[in-house]
């Protein structure tokens, strides 16, 4: 055994690096800015605040006028109930008297809200007022020859409100694209939605985007969901090969991969371009032969349901800190949004997107008034009620939580003010928060959590309260006997820039140990953080070779060979070679082999049973940076993290790493929405306020320690 100290270990963490500037990569500033002069341009910019403006004070006036005030009635309850569940058809002089008549302040907006839980019947009877709008003409989207272009043919643009693209010589139809125009709650065409491109249609979305000078493009789908092609590739896979796109050409110059969402930089150019914009919405026209667009790309929502709250608000904060950005020195036309057909997520992003714009100028909502202000501009936007019902609480999510994130400049600024106890209260602000994150946990039911409650699973948990959900859980493939299940009691928890980037679960069962191996030969962790040190043996046998035996073998399938290992001061580190035997007759037949793997173990040895947080700060930022510096060496597969009851300690492991990715990636601290990605598959994650807190102090250490060094 060697004693050693740290020495200096500065793996991805350690770099300087802050919140990258939005920048045209690899270009020059134009030399042909503008054919507008910087004065016209300002007047231009002022004329679209004004309209801007305008918008709202006539938004507000017109709701705010008496006659769509809400009288006060009584509602019948009795009524309701009976209505609920389904004792009486639906009454509408009933149900209409809670209809919404126009913006709500956030407790009616709650109020309203808490009715919906109540009476479900009441959900549906406005979901369908909202979303029955008037049909308008389709003509254009109705030609033979536009059929192609629609990959929805039951969904298609109304006329008087279609973008028109400049017509290309002798191509006839070559005006058309299935897309709308779509106003915000105070900006008119603030967005345009369309549906995912196809190959027919590639070339018309690139022209679209440079004819209505868009500088930003929100895509809220994955190319394949399951086998199904739910949106063609319409940007080229490499950086800085450009591809023609119809008369476009395409440049990718950066990419940007984060857990829930990929950011892309590209150069959109048009050889030989006029510039002009159709003439059926008259927009500022393009200054630049070459232009910078940006677009962002969310995977995880899911066709058939809705996505995390906190996921898609990161995601839409970060869209708007590039909008913002662009806007500042440039005439911007409207964000184009997409989804596959451009009508259910579209719908909801857009329905998100405008009211909380709509909140920061007026602290008010109107999702029931913007939903039938969409559903006039294009059919099927927000297409079910459960992505209506998904609007409701996300806006009551975001406006709880409130700002959360700050500038790394400020962390001890914030620090101590975070600390300070409010009278009237008696709690500090890491309380209040911590009180947040509790109440918004989500909650899974045991149907959920089935194949935990299995009988010939239960055996496997230690804590029976504790059961990961079938849809988060990583499933093992290498099964010890013919009565072996895929289940152990672990969970999937996001990173901040790759989804799944941990494993959590608990101290194995003597009669697990094998299973343990399994996950970690399985899912190629070839990193795994044990956060515990217990005393009792029995109860928490040690499941790996120790230096004396150099080699042991966890039932039938697995030996574990120890290469290496090392003691420094506070941590603990053995390097394994796991070599599997093939025992399954399908995989004998086949002639699958077992391909030795290689795994190193980290263990903190300064947290003792019973204490919240470790005696050594340092220690455990150590232990992080180590385990960065092995995956920079091997490979990023999922890090594996254990503690006794695989619920304390692992939260703060994880959120800790969650967080200072983002001081790294973007010079921000965000430990309120980390906590809340690592608490998604698990809620019990961070299970009291010392933890929460302690997440503050341990990217302090690093940020003081760290952040302004260089490896």
């Amino acid at each position: 055994m060697s004693s050693k100290s740290y020495g200096c270990i500065l793996p991805k963490f350690s770099s300087s690096k802050v919140s990258p500037k939005i920048v045209s990569p690899g270009l020059d500033p134009p030399n042909d800015h503008p054919t507008h002069s910087n004065h016209q341009q300002q007047q231009q910019l002022q004329h679209q605040q004004q309209q801007q403006q305008q918008q709202l004070q006539q938004y507000i006036r017109h709701h705010r006028h008496p006659s769509h005030r809400r009288k006060s009635t009584k509602v019948n309850s009795l009524r309701l109930n009976m209505i609920n569940m389904g004792l009486m058809p639906i009454d509408v002089e009933t149900v209409k008297k809670v209809l919404p008549r126009g913006p709500m302040d956030f407790t009616s907006f709650q109020k309203h809200r808490r009715m919906f839980e109540k009476y479900r019947a009441l959900l549906s009877y406005e979901f369908g007022v909202a979303t029955k709008g008037e049909s308008h003409s389709m003509r254009h989207g109705q030609k033979p020859g536009n059929g192609i272009k629609n990959c929805n043919k039951k969904l298609l643009p109304y006329d008087y409100n279609r973008v028109v693209l400049q017509l290309l010589p002798d191509v006839p139809h070559s005006d058309y694209i299935n897309a709308s125009y779509i106003d915000s709650i105070i900006k008119p065409n603030a967005y345009i939605a369309t549906q995912g491109p196809n190959e027919d249609t590639i070339g018309d979305f690139w022209r679209m985007v440079w004819e209505q000078n868009s500088y930003i493009i929100v895509m809220l789908t994955k190319i394949f969901d399951f086998i199904r092609v739910m949106c063609c590739q319409y940007w080229p896979i490499e950086t800085n090969k450009p591809v023609m796109y119809g008369p476009m050409e395409v440049t990718l110059l950066t990419e940007e991969p984060l857990a829930d969402f990929t950011i892309r930089t590209l150069r959109l150019r048009r050889p030989g371009s006029s510039d002009h914009v159709s003439s059926k919405r008259p927009t500022p026209t393009p200054s630049y032969k070459e232009r910078v667009v940006y677009q962002f790309q969310y995977y995880n929502w899911p066709t058939h349901s809705c996505p995390f709250v906190n996921s898609l608000l990161q995601y839409r904060r970060r869209i708007r800190i590039y909008m913002n950005e662009v806007s500042k020195e440039n005439i911007v036309g409207p964000t184009i949004v997409h989804c596959s057909d451009g009508c259910g997520r579209t719908g909801a992003y857009l329905c998100i997107d405008a009211n909380l714009e709509f909140c920061d100028e007026d602290n008010s909502f109107d999702i029931f008034g913007y939903t039938k202000k969409m559903r006039q501009a294009r059919k099927g936007m927000i297409e079910t009620m459960d992505q209506y019902k998904f609007v409701y609480s996300f806006l009551e999510e975001a406006y709880l939580s409130g700002k959360t994130w700050f500038p790394v400049s400020e962390l001890a600024q914030q620090m101590k003010y975070k600390s300070m106890k409010d009278t009237l209260t008696g709690l500090n602000e890491y309380q209040r928060e911590y009180q947040k994150i509790v109440k918004m946990s989500p909650e899974f039911t045991i149907g959920d959590c089935a194949g935990g409650y299995r009988i010939e699973n239960r055996a496997k948990n230690r804590d029976v309260a504790i059961i990961p959900p079938d849809n988060h859980r990583p499933y093992l493939t290498t099964f010890q006997s013919n009565d072996s299940t895929d289940y152990i009691n672990a969970v999937f928890v996001d990173g901040y820039t790759r989804s799944r980037e941990y494993i959590v679960t608990e101290w194995p069962l003597a009669h697990t140990i094998p299973d343990c191996w399994s996950l970690i030969y399985d899912h190629d962790c070839n990193s795994v953080i044990v956060l515990s040190h217990p005393e009792d043996i029995h109860a928490y046998p040690t499941f790996w070779p120790n230096e004396k035996e150099k080699r042991r073998k966890f039932g039938p399938v697995f030996t574990v060979d120890l290469v290496s290992f090392n003691h420094y001061t506070n941590i603990k580190s053995w390097i394994f070679r796991i070599n599997k035997k093939v025992v399954s007759l399908t995989e004998l037949m086949s002639g699958v082999k077992g391909v030795p793997k290689t795994t190193q173990f980290f263990q903190i040895t300064c947290w003792p049973q019973g204490h919240k947080v470790p005696s050594s700060t340092n220690a455990l930022v150590e232990m992080m940076n180590m385990v960065e510096r092995w995956r920079q060496r091997t490979t990023y597969g999922p890090v594996c993290v254990i503690a006794a009851n695989g619920r304390s300690r692992v939260g703060v492991y994880c959120a800790a790493n969650v967080a200072i990715e983002q001081v790294v990636q973007h010079g921000e601290v965000d430990v309120f929405q980390a906590v809340k990605t690592v608490r998604r598959n698990r809620p019990k994650l961070i299970e009291n306020e010392t933890e929460y807190k302690y997440c503050y102090d341990l990217i302090l250490h690093y940020v003081l320690n760290y952040l302004n060094q260089s490896g």
